[in-house]
């Protein structure tokens, strides 16, 4: 691995070990015998768990899981993993459903490996994790939000609940990426649309704009702007009926 490889890879394993550190310190603050536990992968600027709870997680939970997930840290765990059987697995995760279904859902050979975070938290992973929780000391994270999920993506399955978190090597690299964030959504075009006029959004038609006097006029702009270039470089334009039959797309795909 080059120098930028192994950066990725340190920041993975410690992403990912901070998603493990959450989800002991949701089913601490909520109790173990009322929390699911799903899955918890790191993803590109943190991690995030889905969980099964007893309530809906609300912004003033942030600071306590924000809290307990320091505490947690601070006990200096060793992280311990381990080769599992498939019936020892099961057995290990009996009161799970969700962790059930994933081990079932495995390949008979599948070498299966659980991480243990001190002596009362394990989860079923691949890893890699960290050796001891005092590698995380440091750690800069901060809860980002929670927001509806269904299990493995299928609306027909239980609602979960989502909690993502930022999680950075440096307290300077979560401060400039939050600045980064914050300065996203002062130029977000929903929020920009509304304050110059430009466009409203109503439920009658969610997620489409209804374009207002000031905002079709720079509307129109564009457009005309669009037809005068591709004019230049010799395209034709043509307009074609908003729905057609299935047979034209069949034929279309065949090309």
């Amino acid at each position: 691995m080059d120098k930028e490889e192994k950066k990725e890879f340190y920041l993975s394993v410690y992403r990912h070990s901070l998603a493990h550190i959450l989800a002991k310190a949701v089913m601490e603050i909520f109790g173990k015998d009322d929390v699911q536990i799903t899955i918890g992968p790191q993803i590109a600027d943190g991690a995030y768990y889905d969980f099964e709870l007893p309530r809906n997680v609300t912004q003033e939970d942030f600071k306590t899981i924000e809290d307990k997930m320091r505490e947690i840290i601070k006990r200096r765990e060793d992280w311990t993993r381990k080769e599992v059987t498939k019936a020892e697995a099961l057995e290990m995760f009996k009161d799970q459903r969700f962790k059930v279904e994933l081990i079932n859902d495995l390949p008979e050979d599948e070498t299966i490996t659980v991480y243990y975070t001190g002596e009362d938290y394990v989860d079923l992973c691949r890893g890699p994790h960290v050796s001891n929780s005092q590698e995380l000391m440091n750690a800069a994270f901060q809860v980002k939000s929670v927001s509806g999920s269904y299990w493995r993506g299928d609306e027909k399955r239980d609602q979960l609940q989502r909690i993502y978190i930022y999680a950075f090597p440096s307290k300077e690299e979560l401060k400039a990426h939050l600045a980064l964030v914050k300065e996203a959504m002062e130029r977000d075009h929903k929020k920009l649309g509304k304050e110059q006029e430009l466009f409203m959004f109503d439920e009658t038609a969610p997620g489409m704009p209804y374009w207002l006097p000031r905002g079709f006029k720079h509307y129109n702009a564009l457009l005309t702007f669009w037809r005068e270039l591709h004019e230049e470089y010799g395209y034709q334009e043509i307009l074609a009926p908003v729905i057609n039959h299935r047979t034209l797309w069949e034929r279309i795909c065949s090309l």
